[in-house]
């Protein structure tokens, strides 16, 4: 099994236990997720933010030896690249690292940057989410295409 592949499939487990962990978190509306047990959905979320994180850099390491062996194979599982969804990704991911550290780490001291943190997190998780179903879509409808153009061949 190719090492890209695990870490694309890794990376979107942990990325949906976070999604869920985290929309639960986000209000009474979506505390349904996990029974409005908030507190367990806080210690799901902040350990899925661990690796998470662990799992990004080594996506990027990955990135930089292949950029030092001048590796130019593609690699289709990679979770980021250069160009589209790729970028999306890595720009998502580093704005919700960042947001996420903000928050984890200046929670109880910094009451304004928190808020503005936690804004651009809960919006920026909507947006991720949104983009992950049009994701699975457009990988579905690519996978399938190449069948109806067969047939209209026969």
């Amino acid at each position: 099994m190719k090492f890209d592949f695990i870490l694309h499939w890794l990376w979107a487990l942990v990325f949906s236990i976070l999604a869920l962990s985290g929309i639960a978190m986000a209000g009474a509306k979506y505390g349904w997720v996990m029974q409005y047990d908030i507190a367990t959905a806080d210690v799901v979320h902040r350990v899925a933010a661990i690796v998470y994180v662990l799992l990004t850099l080594i996506v990027i390491l990955y990135e930089i030896i292949r950029i030092l062996r001048r590796d130019k194979t593609i690699k289709p599982w990679l979770v980021f690249g250069p160009s589209g969804y790729g970028l999306f990704t890595f720009i998502t991911t580093l704005i919700f690292i960042i947001t996420g550290a903000f928050i984890w780490l200046f929670m109880d001291s910094d009451k304004a940057g928190t808020a503005l943190s936690l804004w651009i997190h809960e919006k920026l998780t909507y947006l991720a989410v949104a983009s992950v179903i049009w994701h699975i879509y457009m990988k579905t409808h690519a996978l399938m295409w190449p069948k109806k153009k067969m047939q209209k061949a026969k």
